[in-house]
């Protein structure tokens, strides 16, 4: 009896492990494809009605993107977290999140571990300032979010960049890819502890399986930590 339950245990290890392969797989396939998120993959990947949603002009310059945001959203932004929706132009939804370092903030440095992608004028994608193809971006933030809490490219959050002469759609699929990134890792969770698609889980199961932070920040209110001025001359 006891051989038995260890038999299925493994065939059902088996079958979840060749499910996976198969959705990660299927992504590659079908990259093109406009994917449609049920409610359990909206709640995990932060798309929530009571978020305010805007559009935003990437090819601006950082302050006055900032600005843009500030208005949009009708609040001061600076020395805060502030999460929206991003709306695409093909009305996809990104939950991202912009800490505003304004001047009044003072010095913040840590707190976050980010994976920092760049989207360069070349339109090719840099993760860590290691460029990739711009194809695997969705499969390389999918690995790292798999990684332990223990290991040096464990991903706490992703934190996306570009330059100023981007081009959108290649800014837009950055944030696309970076949210499938994140739609296969938690496919890859409910599977291994559940043994069923997101889609399928309960409330308390869903819950279960939601990372701390899911969100995508915003290269552009990022500040790099500088040393506070020097006392005065007395």
């Amino acid at each position: 009896m006891r051989r038995r339950r260890k038999y299925y245990n493994s065939k059902g290890f088996l079958f979840a492990a060749l499910l996976t392969i198969f959705l990660v797989s299927g992504y590659f396939l079908f990259s093109n494809k406009t994917f449609q998120y049920c409610s359990n993959e909206n709640y995990l990947l932060g798309i929530h009605d009571s978020l305010p949603i805007i559009e935003i002009n990437y090819n601006n310059y950082r302050n006055d993107i900032l600005e843009e945001i500030t208005i949009k959203l009708n609040k001061e932004t600076c020395c805060k977290k502030n999460e929206f929706l991003l709306k695409l132009s093909t009305n996809e939804m990104v939950n991202v999140t912009l800490f505003n370092y304004c001047r009044s903030c003072g010095v913040i440095c840590g707190g976050y571990s980010f994976t920092r992608v760049l989207i360069n004028r070349d339109n090719l994608a840099l993760v860590n300032e290691r460029p990739i193809a711009s194809d695997s971006l969705a499969n390389y933030i999918y690995e790292f979010l798999k990684k332990s809490d223990s290991d040096y490219n464990h991903v706490e959050n992703c934190m996306l960049d570009w330059d100023l002469t981007t081009n959108k759609e290649s800014i837009e699929q950055a944030f696309i890819d970076i949210k499938k990134g994140y739609q296969l890792y938690y496919e890859e969770i409910a599977l291994q502890k559940f043994g069923k698609p997101i889609c399928e889980l309960t409330q308390k199961e869903t819950e279960a399986i939601k990372r701390e932070e899911s969100s995508i920040y915003l290269g552009v209110g990022n500040r790099i930590c500088e040393p506070p001025p020097p006392p005065p001359i007395q």
